[in-house]
């Protein structure tokens, strides 16, 4: 009987063994710890989003040549963008941040604009001109959109920076 259970034991640990030697990668839980950003979503939109946007906007300006576009830079704020989609899903200080994430459209725009920011930085790694318009174009009309169901009489609410 004791040798039963060793061996079983032992095929227990071969296994183990066996699964931890494994090739393939372990998936490992993805842990969302809740979290408030001391900042408004207003303040991210502005100070992260708006910026990295227009730096968009100006490169796939049609009057812009292709060999002036600092395609570093473009992937660069395209990922400011792309990494803003988090902050603009969780909330923040704001006074609108808790009704704005509760609602489907306003996590429906943000895709949009995530959208167009993975095709801003496919485009600058590809440096493709036609490519990087058609993502600035919809990185617009996202916003745009966006703006107009909620923000439309406050744009910034008091927090600007220069163009």
């Amino acid at each position: 009987m004791k040798f039963a259970c060793r061996l079983i034991a032992l095929g227990g640990l071969l296994l183990i063994v066996a699964a931890c030697d494994s090739s393939e990668e372990m998936v490992v839980p993805r842990v969302n710890i809740p979290f408030t950003p001391e900042i408004s979503i207003n303040e991210v939109m502005v100070a992260q989003i708006d910026h990295a946007a227009h730096f968009i906007w100006d490169a796939a300006n049609p009057d812009n040549p292709a060999g002036a576009i600092d395609w570093l830079e473009v992937e660069h704020h395209a990922i400011q963008l792309i990494s803003s989609r988090a902050a603009m899903t969780m909330g923040g200080s704001g006074v609108n941040d808790a009704m704005w994430i509760a609602q489907v459209s306003w996590r429906e725009y943000v895709n949009l604009m995530n959208d167009a920011s993975v095709l801003a930085l496919n485009s600058a790694r590809s440096q493709d001109v036609e490519s990087l318009s058609r993502a600035a174009d919809r990185l617009v009309e996202s916003c745009e959109a966006c703006h107009r169901q909620f923000k439309p009489d406050i744009p910034t609410e008091g927090f600007t920076h220069p163009h």
